[in-house]
């Protein structure tokens, strides 16, 4: 008894019980000592990690019972309740009881927005939570990439950009592009704001900006990744700086684009496809850019129909480290989308809106959807 005593009251960290006959110990310490809450949650782990879910989760709920600011065993919970048994109205309140419990925790503030993120909850939402937490979000890189998006989807790309140019980002799994997409999405959002304003220079010195990777960045463009929308706005800068030439050039470079290397895979088709087949209007080839708006058309009424599938090398991504994604789903929002930039580019606006609001209400936090529809 006095041994499980003091066991109870040693701190969790660094402490992964892991072995069959643990499982045995700590039986007898739930045993000896009912109010000990730290017991029923090492069983719980051991216990998820063997797969046996449904145990883990009763543990779990037992600990969180005997001591409710524990807030590593809610944050489980959240888990649990999310993966196991798919209900998310639990998984929320979990999470909720979990940052309650430890609101100094930056983990839980980056888990609980993604949560919120799945769940569907408004951008705006999610950015004044991170900003009351402004002290959580510094801490890490994640939280600071999830800021900046929502920033940027906010029409807030000035403080998206200081962000992501103030810190030294470093590769971590399942964030694999993501400072670089934020750096690109704030140059071009405040590209295009200059080129509206009939800024062209400061325009295109944002656009160019975009087709780099500053070190601090972490990371650089993949040699296959179509910047097929920073080529297209270029040259829309340069031309109406009377550089027609030179916006020429940039606008070859979107249309020659043929595939993209997006979530480890290669594609014939992606949102840059759109870009290429503006970028062959510009150019004068209308029949081209016709063709291919059709083509993506095509593809993307095939995708939404197709069965979704995984590439074993995408396992990290980052809708799939944390939470269980529904795969089809995703890519038939993304088949919808899709099918919104074809309709709008054969100018076919009342449908493309229509795709739109079904893209943004399946994901309020679709970045592009959002963008294409504030265009319309």
């Amino acid at each position: 008894m006095k041994h499980f005593r003091r066991g109870a009251a040693l701190p969790t960290d660094y402490c992964f019980p892991a072995r069959l006959e643990e499982i045995a110990i700590l039986q007898a310490a739930i045993q000896s000592n009912p109010a000990d809450a730290k017991a029923p949650y090492y069983l719980g782990n051991l216990h998820y990690d063997r797969r046996r879910h449904v145990e883990a989760i009763r543990l779990w709920e037992k600990s969180a019972k005997l001591d409710a600011n524990f807030s590593i065993v809610w944050r489980n919970l959240g888990i649990g309740y999310f993966n196991i048994l798919k209900n998310p109205a639990k998984a929320r309140r979990a999470y909720d009881r979990a940052f309650k419990a430890n609101s100094d925790d930056a983990r839980l503030l980056f888990e609980r927005d993604q949560l919120w993120k799945r769940l569907g909850e408004k951008p705006a939402r999610r950015l004044r939570e991170l900003e009351k937490f402004s002290h959580l979000v510094a801490q890490r890189d994640d939280l600071s990439i999830e800021l900046c998006a929502l920033y940027n989807q906010t029409g807030q790309s000035e403080k998206a950009l200081a962000l992501i140019s103030a810190r030294n980002f470093q590769p971590w799994e399942g964030g694999e592009g993501g400072p670089l997409g934020q750096w690109s999405r704030s140059n071009l959002a405040l590209g295009r704001k200059a080129l509206a304003a009939g800024e062209n220079q400061k325009a295109a010195e944002h656009f160019a900006a975009a087709l780099t990777a500053p070190r601090n960045l972490g990371e650089a463009t993949h040699l296959l990744a179509n910047q097929g929308d920073v080529h297209y706005w270029m040259g829309c800068a340069l031309a109406a700086g009377c550089q027609k030439e030179k916006a020429r050039e940039h606008w070859l470079a979107a249309a020659n684009f043929k595939v993209d290397f997006q979530e480890m895979s290669v594609r014939a088709f992606s949102e840059m496809t759109y870009y290429s087949a503006l970028s062959l209007k510009q150019l004068g080839q209308k029949a081209r850019a016709e063709k291919l708006f059709r083509e993506l058309l095509a593809y993307a009424r095939k995708l939404q129909k197709t069965v979704a599938k995984i590439d074993y090398f995408a396992t990290s991504l980052p809708t799939m480290l944390l939470f269980d994604d529904d795969l089809q789903i995703r890519q038939e929002t993304n088949a919808l989308f899709l099918q919104a930039q074809a309709q709008l580019g054969l100018g076919r606006k009342s449908e493309a809106k229509k795709l739109l609001r079904k893209v943004l209400l399946r994901d309020p936090s679709h970045a592009l959807a959002a963008g294409l529809n504030d265009d319309l």
